[in-house]
């Protein structure tokens, strides 16, 4: 199980439950945190950390506390690991964005009725 402290940065319940989520370990959001291919400052002081793992793109969004210490806010991957619940938001997506307008019309109403997501 994911820990809240790792790698002297602390991790949002957020990045968390996006580790999980997603399929990434823990070990690998460090990674990319550690050693970035590419890091791009953002306006509210966080920066963006990303680095290509094999076929893969990991992202991490980190920021400074008060204190000075790394807080890391949110991770994800990108293409989504298989079997994950990103990707089966994506197929679902593409599979809406291909859909006629009556299919998309069914399942706006699943996903209103019932909780289905599309």
């Amino acid at each position: 199980m994911p820990s809240r402290v790792y790698g002297h940065a602390i991790w949002t319940n957020h990045a968390l439950k996006r580790l999980s989520d997603r399929g990434l370990t823990q070990k690998l959001a460090w990674t990319t945190f550690q050693y970035p291919d590419r890091s791009l400052p953002q306006a509210d002081g966080s920066t963006i950390y990303q680095k290509r793992h094999q076929s893969s793109v990991v992202t991490v969004v980190a920021k400074q506390n008060d204190t000075r210490q790394w807080v890391i806010i949110s991770c994800w991957i990108d293409p989504p690991i298989a079997g994950s619940a990103d990707d089966f938001k994506r197929r679902r997506y593409l599979k809406y964005r291909q859909s006629n307008l009556w299919n998309k019309f069914l399942m706006q109403l699943g996903k209103f009725f019932w909780g289905l997501d599309f």
